[in-house]
């Protein structure tokens, strides 16, 4: 199936996911997110489900260190189910049940009404603050880590593995 979308990555494999995607397409074009355009989106269809994965702007570490991941399964019967989460490389490894993430399952909605959601749940996300927390040593940074201040969770992190660091954060900054 050739894709209309303008995400990066594979092509969708069902006309299900095809809505799904060009719904979703069409709500990125419309939000005001900085940084962030639907082609920042990667498609991944080597498993089930279908995955929109991009990089989360302003947070520095290594690519696929900061992610904003959403999974959509469609049995093609009708049974449809949505997951977001932060994440990194990994695909949907680290969902959480909680305000920080997505999950939608049953729902009787069409896959547009899913791209949607889906939408809206990310552009929620890139509206969020972001702040960069860093631990000095001797004039030395060993360790950032970077969090959402409003609920605490890391999204992500950069650790020197010789030193054990503890403690309140010596600086912190807003990223976004």
């Amino acid at each position: 199936m050739a894709p209309t979308h303008p995400f990066s990555g594979d092509a969708p494999r069902t006309s299900s996911e095809q809505v799904f995607l060009d719904t979703l397409a069409a709500h990125i074009a419309n939000w005001v997110a900085p940084d962030v355009r639907a082609d920042s989106f990667e498609v991944i269809t080597g498993m089930h489900p279908l995955v929109v994965m991009a990089e989360v702007p302003d947070v520095a570490v290594s690519p696929g260190k900061c992610t904003l991941q959403i999974g959509y399964w469609d049995d093609g019967h009708g049974c449809r189910a949505l997951e977001g989460e932060w994440g990194d490389d990994y695909l949907l490894d680290s969902h959480e049940y909680s305000s920080d993430g997505l999950t939608v399952f049953g729902l009787h909605e069409e896959p547009a009404v899913y791209g949607v959601l889906a939408g809206k749940w990310l552009e929620r996300q890139l509206q969020r603050r972001v702040d960069r927390q860093d631990w000095v040593r001797k004039g030395t940074l060993v360790r950032s880590r970077w969090v959402l201040p409003d609920t605490g969770k890391r999204v992500a992190q950069t650790v020197n593995t010789n030193r054990f660091v503890r403690g309140a954060p010596d600086r912190v900054t807003r990223v976004r």
